[in-house]
C-alpha cells in the first residue's frame, strides 16, 4: 500500500511538472523576442489605463527598458496555473468531498489533471499572441462575443470568463464525480458558480476603480 501511494504521488507530481514545463516553454518562446516584450509593455499600459491611471512618456520608456515580465503571469487567465492556486483548488476539493472522500492525493490529482485545459489555452494562445502582438486572451467570452461596449460591466465580466476556464471547471466536476461516485451535474453547477462569481467580483472591482 505504501509503495502504491508513493508511485501515485510520483505520477501526480510528474504530470504537474510536465504541464508547468510546457507552460514555461510557451512563455519563453513568446517573451524571449521583441514582439513578446513589447506585448508586455502594451499590456501593462492597458491595465493601468483600465483602472483609471495614466502612463507618462518617461514611464513608458522605463517599461520598454525593463519589460514587466510579471504581467504575463497576471493576464490571460494564467494566474489559475500558479502552483499555489492548484494547491488551493485541491484543498477545496478535499474539504468539499469530506472525510470519507478518496484523500488528499486524489484531490490533488484532479486539480493537476484539470489544469491541462489551462495549459492547452496557453499553448494555443501563444501563436495568436505573436500575430496580434498582444497578451490579451483571445479566448475570453468578451473577445468571442463582442456585443457589449468596451469598458462596461458586462464587457469586463465576460472578459474575465475564459472558454478554457469553463473547460477546466468541467474537468474538475468530472474528477469530483469519479472520486465521489456521483453524477457530474452535482458538482459542475457549484464549481461554475464559484468561477463565475469570482469573475463577477473582479469585473466589478475594475469598473469601480475607474476602468473606462
Amino acid at each position: 500500500m505504501a509503495a502504491a501511494r508513493s508511485a501515485s504521488a510520483v505520477q501526480v507530481i510528474g504530470t504537474w511538472a510536465v504541464l508547468l514545463a510546457v507552460w514555461a516553454g510557451a512563455a519563453w518562446l513568446l517573451l524571449s523576442g521583441p514582439v513578446g516584450r513589447q506585448a508586455l509593455v502594451d499590456e501593462r499600459v492597458r491595465v493601468v489605463e483600465a483602472i483609471g491611471g495614466t502612463v507618462t512618456d518617461a514611464s513608458y520608456a522605463a517599461l520598454q527598458a525593463n519589460p514587466p515580465y510579471w504581467i504575463y503571469l497576471s493576464s490571460g487567465g494564467r494566474a489559475l496555473l500558479f502552483p499555489a492556486v492548484t494547491l488551493a483548488v485541491a484543498a477545496g476539493l478535499y474539504l468539499w468531498l469530506g472525510r470519507r472522500g478518496p484523500g488528499w492525493l486524489a484531490a490533488l490529482s484532479v486539480a493537476v489533471h484539470a489544469s491541462a485545459a489551462l495549459v492547452a489555452q496557453q499553448v494555443v494562445a501563444t501563436p495568436v499572441h505573436f500575430v496580434r502582438e498582444s497578451l490579451t486572451s483571445p479566448f475570453n467570452l468578451a473577445a468571442l462575443l463582442p456585443f457589449f461596449d468596451e469598458g462596461s460591466l458586462p464587457a469586463r465580466f465576460f472578459g474575465t470568463v475564459e472558454l478554457f476556464g469553463l473547460w477546466w471547471v468541467w474537468l474538475l466536476a468530472i474528477g469530483c464525480a469519479v472520486l465521489a461516485g456521483r453524477p457530474a451535474r452535482n458538482f459542475v453547477l457549484p464549481l461554475l458558480g464559484i468561477y463565475v462569481g469570482v469573475a463577477g467580483v473582479i469585473a466589478a472591482l475594475v469598473v469601480l476603480t475607474g476602468g473606462s
